[in-house]
């Protein structure tokens, strides 16, 4: 995707709660608004427009399971009138907020108890991550991504002028940066549910974090780099391949929905503990899933 329209799809992501003015984004893109908006379209399959409306419906749409208020979740999530929340609404999801909010409890009851593991409140520090983001039902789009972001460490030396030492070992300003995944933590960050989001829309981040220091340099050689926010998460742990995972995320938004935990206007992600070792043997693999909460 477009480097340009990348950086405003983030600052969209990142600012989906304001007011997201048309001239703020085509001075982060570079582009005339004539250029920007067709740019847009072509690089993402929607009107910028269209693409905000969706998103804010997306994430509104957990947030009309846990809220009585309609009206607190309209003017929480962009909208500045119920009335046009409700056709939005609607027109995305084929019934109204109510109706919908029925409909999704009963749905996340299904999953109550079929977790693997009991889960339990964590509290993470931030987390400094070097990514890169592929679009695509998540069984597919994380291959890629990981497949991606893998082949850039192959070709890290390219990047670095007058380097005399490993790829994965360069002394730099003082400090040792030592870049072995191994060393890092793998995690994938999931920004849509695959029951509600099409799956040509679905955006999957493979993430590798490391320390501040390392991240900063990996920004400096063409790296996309970003934190994950750290405070209160529910976690669980799913055992067998991170490809058949989906019960125990539904299971866990059950289990958080039945214990009155409030969910925050953060991704969820998955933290691989053993992926590296396990890919030839997918059953023995370890994701621990986490869903920010309040």
């Amino acid at each position: 995707m477009n480097e340009q329209i990348l950086k405003v799809i983030y600052y969209i992501e990142q600012n989906l709660n304001s007011s997201l003015d048309i001239e703020e984004l085509v001075k982060i893109a570079g582009y005339s608004k004539y250029h920007f908006c067709r740019i847009f379209k072509i690089n993402v399959g929607e009107s910028m427009m269209e693409y905000i409306t969706r998103l804010r419906l997306e994430k509104a749409q957990l947030k009309v399971i846990q809220n009585s208020s309609i009206i607190d979740v309209a003017l929480n999530v962009g909208f500045e009138t119920p009335n046009g929340f409700n056709k939005a609404f609607k027109k995305i999801f084929g019934m109204s907020p109510t109706e919908y909010k029925k409909i999704k409890s009963d749905f996340l009851q299904d999953f109550k108890g079929k977790l693997m593991q009991e889960p339990e409140i964590v509290k993470l520090e931030e987390k400094f991550v070097v990514f890169t983001r592929e679009n695509g039902e998540y069984n597919t789009s994380s291959k890629i991504a990981w497949e991606r972001l893998s082949s850039s460490f192959d070709n890290l030396g390219d990047r670095i002028k007058n380097s005399d030492v490993t790829i994965f070992q360069k002394i730099k300003d003082g400090f040792t940066v030592d870049l072995d995944p191994k060393k890092g933590e793998l995690i994938g960050v999931c920004h849509d549910d695959p029951t509600v989001t099409q799956p040509q829309n679905i955006r999957y981040d493979a993430s590798i974090a490391w320390d501040k220091e390392k991240i900063d340099f990996l920004q400096k050689y063409g790296y996309e780099t970003k934190t994950i926010e750290g405070g209160k998460y529910a976690m669980t742990i799913h055992y067998g391949s991170c490809d058949d995972n989906l019960e125990s995320w539904l299971g866990l938004y059950s289990w958080c929905e039945q214990n009155g935990y409030k969910f925050r206007d953060l991704p969820p992600f998955e933290k691989y503990v053993n992926m590296i070792e396990q890919m030839k043997n997918p059953e023995k693999q370890i994701t621990e899933i986490y869903i920010p909460i309040e």
